[in-house]
């Protein structure tokens, strides 16, 4: 069970990436559907409308040619049906053949109407079969073709009624020589003694269906011939509309409606009948829905596009990240600095570059912290090792000092007491000291030089009395004082020590002898820390101290120069920064 908090921490890592690889998916994914759907949601509208007019435009026009096309045939069958009535040239005949008892003046007038009946098809090809007949006993007349047996008006389907007129909608030919639909109008001869005497006529057999065309919509249609009583007179769907059923009132002319899962487009006539197409609504949407379906593939294709395109580009970046989290990984595992692998792609190239020599910077600076922390580990055993001698040699002194004041050896007591300041004071806790108390340190150090050396020297110190509780590096003096002792003064010798303090910032200490001296270029060689010539020339420790010690408490604010001249003597200088009495810690905001 996962907790609340958990579920949703996932949801969240679900909706919101963190990877660059989903990041990109996500990215590119909504780059492209949100203009496809805007797109979509504008073309499908547009589309839909224009589709649907052009669909309905056409339905409309076709089915108002239909409408033309059976008024014409109406038209058509009412102009011929004119020649066959009374006042026609043909209609003449007939009512001298009918009035007329002379057998043979009725042989030769049924001749001339046959004559003229078969000239009346022969030059209008879309007229059919025709006749004259009886009502009520149905006999027939002149027929111009050869008429099925049964013949009956009465079971006709009439769809419209015009004077003394009847139009018929299509139905099965009473040509028996073909099965086909055909239109028809029957018409009374009005004549006096001649009430019973009617035409038939009919379209010529492939006219329905040339004008009830299917092919011409593009889809499956259906058509109905309703008549002025709103009652369908012809039906090409009867299952759904069979033939006498009531129909809807008339509506604008070619208005559509809805009926069921079909739609309605209707076009009337002059005479007041309608021609309807019945469409499926499937049909009828048939070409909206593949447009639809062309939309989604193009939108899926895009989509495949899109997330090709991610994977490109995924591709792309997960190349150089892998070799960028390669050189990361190199410094976690302390793998050693390997050749650098670029990628081909100028940023990513410039990061790998940078890192990589950060990386070769953190090598070098592990390499000197382990050096360092080597020589740190040294000098703590040093320093344990010189908290413990001095100590011994302290207490050996004490010992000796007491020893000869028992024994009324007051030089020895003396010179031992002076030793044993000197030494505490040297080992000291403590970086620096004020300017009094390394000139004691230092007095007393030269009261044990004049014991030990047998020529005769001076020390002269100069020095401010409001300048000596300023701060100087504890054992500075002495070292310098020491090197001219050993190398450089003989008898009547001088050392001078200045110590001024230059503006308010500066000291200013400066050691001079007027011993044997040395070339500049010795000189120069004694400043480097180094340097094996300090060495020959018996340095020993006193000017590596001095340097090391300035170094470490005052970095580059701090300068020592040394000047000789063979057989001038030496001056060694330096300048530091003033620290104030109480103040032995501001060597850590020099440094800073």
């Amino acid at each position: 069970m996962y907790s609340i908090p958990r579920l949703f921490k996932s949801v969240r890592k679900m909706i919101v990436p963190t990877s660059l690889k989903r990041k990109l998916i996500y990215v590119l994914l909504f780059s492209t559907l949100i203009p496809l759907l805007l797109i979509g949601i504008i073309s499908y509208t547009s589309m839909h409308t224009i589709l649907e007019n052009k669909i309905t435009s056409g339905i409309h026009s076709n089915l108002k040619q239909v409408r033309v096309s059976l008024e014409n045939v109406l038209g058509n069958l009412n102009y011929a049906s004119q020649q066959l009535a009374f006042d026609g040239r043909v209609g003449k005949d007939i009512y001298a053949y009918m009035s007329d008892e002379h057998p043979y003046d009725r042989k030769i007038l049924a001749g001339e109407i046959e004559t003229e009946m078969n000239l009346l098809t022969s030059t209008n090809p879309n007229i059919g079969l025709m006749f004259y007949y009886m009502k009520g006993t149905n006999q027939i007349l002149f027929p111009n073709l050869l008429v099925r047996d049964g013949f009956n008006p009465e079971h006709l389907p009439a769809f419209t009624k015009l004077q003394n007129m009847i139009y018929y909608g299509p139905h099965q030919t009473l040509n028996a020589q073909f099965n086909r639909s055909v239109m028809s109008l029957t018409r009374k001869i009005d004549v006096p003694g001649l009430e019973q005497l009617y035409i038939y006529m009919e379209t010529e057999n492939r006219l329905v269906d040339t004008i009830f065309n299917k092919l011409q919509y593009g889809m499956e249609v259906n058509h109905l011939i309703v008549d002025t009583d709103n009652q369908v007179a012809y039906t090409e769907q009867p299952s759904s509309f069979p033939v006498g059923m009531k129909f809807a009132e008339p509506g604008e002319s070619g208005s559509r409606g809805i009926i069921g899962s079909e739609y309605i487009f209707e076009e009337a006539s002059n005479q007041g009948w309608r021609v309807v197409a019945v469409i499926p609504a499937e049909s009828y949407k048939h070409e909206i829905l593949n447009w639809f379906l062309q939309f989604i593939a193009v939108a899926f294709l895009s989509l495949c596009v899109s997330l090709a395109f991610a994977w490109l580009i995924w591709r792309t970046v997960t190349r150089p990240l892998t070799r960028l989290n390669r050189e990361i990984r190199s410094i976690t595992q302390n793998q050693s600095v390997n050749t650098l692998q670029l990628t081909g792609t100028d940023e990513f190239d410039y990061s790998l570059r940078r890192f990589h020599d950060m990386k070769n910077t953190i090598v070098e600076l592990i390499d000197d912290i382990k050096t360092s922390e080597r020589k740190k580990t040294r000098l703590e055993v040093e320093k344990m090792i010189s908290q413990i001698n001095p100590h011994f040699v302290h207490n050996t002194l004490d010992t000796i000092r007491w020893q000869a004041r028992l024994n009324g050896q007051e030089d020895i007591d003396h010179l031992i007491s002076t030793l044993n300041r000197v030494l505490h004071y040297n080992l000291g806790k403590g970086e620096t000291a004020s300017i009094q108390e390394e000139l004691n340190a230092l007095k007393d150090y030269m009261t044990l030089q004049e014991v030990r050396y047998q020529f005769h020297f001076d020390i002269r110190i100069s020095v401010e009395p409001e300048q000596l509780e300023l701060r100087i590096p504890r054992f500075m003096l002495q070292p310098l004082v020491e090197n001219a002792l050993y190398h450089g003064i003989g008898d009547d010798g001088l050392i001078l020590v200045d110590i001024s303090q230059i503006e308010a910032h500066s000291i200013q200490i400066e050691v001079s002898d007027n011993g044997v001296g040395m070339a500049p270029e010795e000189a120069e060689q004694l400043l480097h820390e180094d340097n094996p010539s300090r060495t020959r020339r018996g340095m020993g420790i006193g000017m590596p101290y001095v340097i090391r010690t300035l170094k470490y408490l005052y970095g580059d604010a701090a300068n020592i120069h040394i000047k000789s001249k063979t057989g001038e003597g030496t001056s060694i200088t330096i300048t530091i920064p003033v620290i104030h009495a109480g103040k032995e810690n501001d060597h850590a905001c020099i440094h800073s």
